[in-house]
């Protein structure tokens, strides 16, 4: 149970899906997993979706969860994510009613088909995460850090803390995240990294995000997803990646409504990349999801996380960031991982996103002065004890490549969703634009292609 044979740990995050809406069903078909870790744990069957589960509608009606899904485009339009709306899901509009929310605040903010936020993917629909998820490691109890949206998660991905911060911000501003990264650490203590992007004409989010980024000596970490599979091949990936999906043009993050399909072939390549590397058995990967989106779970997060500093103790809206997001898809990769594992924490603390920043502390061996101050990430399990492997295995998931094109296209006309304003209003800011000013002459996709478009095809950019 170690990671002393792991030479490069790999990341990719995608967006806005629940762990039922994407795993739930991964073990409908009867079959059970072969590992439970710790093996105690294998008393509670894997944890997915039961015969049963449902949320009322606001008319009393029953709408049960139900797969599989019936689009690959669903739900449309976006569900709410802010952390006042995420309340309401995890607690029902009278407070006190766990995980049944979901559909009446869809009813509530949104004029749609409330049962979209209950239909959940089968394996059939997901058969690269799927496959993934049973070859390797899979956990049923891996939780968004925050119960709200996309910056907040993510910046405990990478800082181990939001600042404070419950929401993104109306707009996001930067400079209120300005806080150390793992990013900054790795540089520090001499380890390379890298952060591979697959946008098109979009800058990097995790750049974006933190101004302790933006320093011209770490625009070469800061790389196209074409980079990565060359690092691949040739066998020189840093110590560190951590992918990025386009979250605007021709999307594949699969944040709803985007289609999954397209995160599919997007998952594939990567899968297809490090498997066929010359460094594959010194490689973990670990596939997530920053948050739920609004769409269904049944596990009612813990409440037993950790402040991760006096920011956040209490932080915006009085949150003592002492309670966990909804669950979200965590699957791990690696040959010294036994097939059809699940794994969940070996102690009280669940895992989170600040479990990858863990594992890399000790993986490295970066002394607590070095390491980001966080309480989160002190107390975070890591991925260690997953390795249980003397030797690597040399068999492969047999995964058929998805279709690489045909995916349901999303508008350009179409509003742009909260993750897509927080890149305009972000590079705005760190270009010297009005924030706000740029936000509101960008109110469609098209609109912020042009932006971006024209930003780093001037001259002065």
């Amino acid at each position: 149970m170690s990671m002393q044979n792991i030479k490069h740990v790999v990341v990719v995050m995608f967006e806005n899906r629940s762990f039922d809406t994407m795993l739930g069903g991964l073990y409908a078909d009867g079959t059970a997993p072969a590992h439970f870790l710790p093996a105690a744990s294998a008393e509670q069957p894997f944890d997915g979706l039961k015969p049963g589960m449902c949320n009322l509608s606001s008319a009393g009606a029953s709408i049960p969860a139900s797969a599989p899904a019936s689009s690959s485009t669903l739900p449309d339009p976006d569900p709410e994510e802010t952390f006042v709306n995420v309340h309401v899901q995890l607690f029902g509009k009278d407070g006190v009613s766990p995980m049944s929310g979901f559909v009446q605040n869809y009813e509530s903010t949104k004029t749609t088909d409330a049962t979209q936020v209950m239909q959940c993917h089968s394996p059939d629909q997901l058969q690269v995460l799927s496959a993934l998820a049973r070859a390797y490691a899979v956990c049923d109890a891996w939780f968004a850090p925050v119960p709200s949206q996309t910056w907040p998660n993510r910046a405990f991905a990478h800082a181990g803390t939001s600042n404070g911060h419950v929401d993104n911000g109306t707009p996001p501003n930067p400079f209120q995240w300005d806080v150390p990264t793992i990013f900054n650490v790795l540089s520090n203590v001499g380890a390379s990294w890298a952060v591979y992007s697959d946008a098109c004409v979009a800058p990097s989010l995790t750049q974006t995000m933190f101004p302790k980024l933006w320093g011209e000596q770490y625009e070469p970490n800061f790389q196209r997803f074409s980079a990565f599979v060359s690092a691949c091949q040739n066998n020189t990936l840093p110590q560190y990646s951590f992918i990025e999906p386009r979250f605007m043009l021709d999307p594949n993050d699969q944040h709803p409504p985007h289609d999954i399909n397209a995160g599919e072939s997007f998952l594939y390549d990567i899968w297809s990349a490090v498997s066929t590397s010359p460094a594959w058995t010194e490689t973990l990967l670990v596939i997530t999801y920053d948050e739920h989106g609004g769409t269904y779970d049944h596990v009612l997060p813990p409440a037993n996380a950790v402040p991760p500093d006096t920011a956040s103790n209490p932080g915006e809206q009085n949150f003592g960031f002492d309670s966990f997001g909804v669950r979200v898809p965590a699957v791990v990769v690696s040959p010294y991982i036994a097939a059809g594992t699940v794994f969940r924490s070996p102690g009280a603390t669940p895992y989170d996103h600040t479990s990858i920043l863990a594992t890399l502390r000790d993986w490295l061996d970066i002394a607590p002065a070095a390491m980001l101050p966080s309480q989160r990430v002190a107390a975070a399990p890591t991925l260690a004890p997953l390795l249980t492997l003397d030797t690597a295995r040399t068999d492969l998931p047999a995964i058929a490549a998805p279709p690489a094109t045909g995916f349901v296209p999303t508008s350009l006309t179409r509003p742009l969703n909260d993750l897509q304003k927080s890149l305009v209003s972000g590079t705005a800011l760190r270009s010297g634009l009005d924030p706000e000013a740029t936000l509101n002459s960008t109110p469609t996709r098209q609109h912020a292609v042009d932006f971006f478009t024209n930003l780093f095809s001037s001259p002065q950019s």
